[in-house]
Formats: C-alpha cells, sequence, structure tokens
C-alpha cells in the first residue's frame, strides 16, 4: 500500500522514500559497536541544547573567526548586553566556548571548532548537497 503511494507521488518523495529506505539499511549505515553510555548521551543534549538559539548560534559563528571581546558580541547575538552574558554563559558551561580576561575585558574563542563544522553541514543537506561521504576529522 505504501509503494503505490510512492509511485504515485512525484520524483523528490519517490527520491526521499528511497534513500530513507536505503539510510534504514544495514548496508547504508553500519550499526556501531560502540553505543554511548547514558552521561554521553545527556552530554551531547546539553550541547544540543545550547546550541538551541538563534543568537547563541550567532555568538559561535562569530567566534569562528578568532576571539571576540565580550562587548562586541552583543551586537553580534542582536540583544542587549546582559541577555548576551546569559547566552555566553549557557555556551561556556556546555564547554563550547572559553573565556580570558584581559584587564577589564573578557575575550571568548570557540573551544569546540567543530560546531562550525556541523553548521555548514546542516546548510549543506538544506542546500539539497549529498553529505553522505563528508568526513571531516573533528577537532584535530
Amino acid at each position: 500500500m505504501i509503494q503505490n503511494f510512492i509511485q504515485n507521488k512525484p520524483c523528490a518523495i519517490r527520491e526521499n522514500a528511497n534513500s530513507y529506505a536505503m539510510h534504514r539499511s544495514k548496508k547504508a549505515i553500519p550499526p556501531s559497536s560502540d553505543k554511548p553510555t547514558k552521561t554521553a548521551l545527556k552530554r551531547q543534549a546539553e550541547v544540543f541544547k545550547a546550541l538551541g538559539h538563534p543568537g547563541r548560534m550567532a555568538i559561535i559563528h562569530a567566534l569562528g573567526n578568532g576571539e571576540v571581546c565580550a562587548c562586541d558580541l552583543a551586537t553580534v547575538a542582536g540583544c542587549a548586553a546582559s541577555t548576551t552574558s546569559r547566552h555566553l554563559t549557557v555556551l561556556r558551561h556546555a564547554g563550547l566556548i572559553a573565556d580570558e580576561r584581559r584587564g577589564q575585558q573578557v575575550f571568548y574563542r570557540l573551544a569546540c571548532p567543530c560546531v562550525l563544522t556541523f553548521a555548514e553541514c546542516i546548510n549543506r543537506v538544506d542546500a539539497g548537497e549529498n553529505v553522505q561521504t563528508l568526513r571531516v576529522a573533528c577537532c584535530a
């Protein structure tokens, strides 16, 4: 019944259904022998939660170019200084950024630059690119 439904739909739906079936097959994605622990899963969810706000993502992208003073990040995030401070705290607690005080100023940098690689992968998927063969070294 589902096959009949898919056959009668436009090409894009058939292709998505075929790639989903391929995704679900064991040949397309080999099963992982290392299952993540509950602690690892909780940590990963923490990181994704920290990335779950457009203002925080803007900060992450701004830090991709190198260190930035906290005073300049409020403009980048598009919010008040107090809100930016809270965003920076969330990102720092998630381990995504690090800070260094220099006199009266605090400079931030990415502690986990592979986050930008992941963001780029999302952009490529949104653009319709095939990222199945994309392999990059993380935090090398």
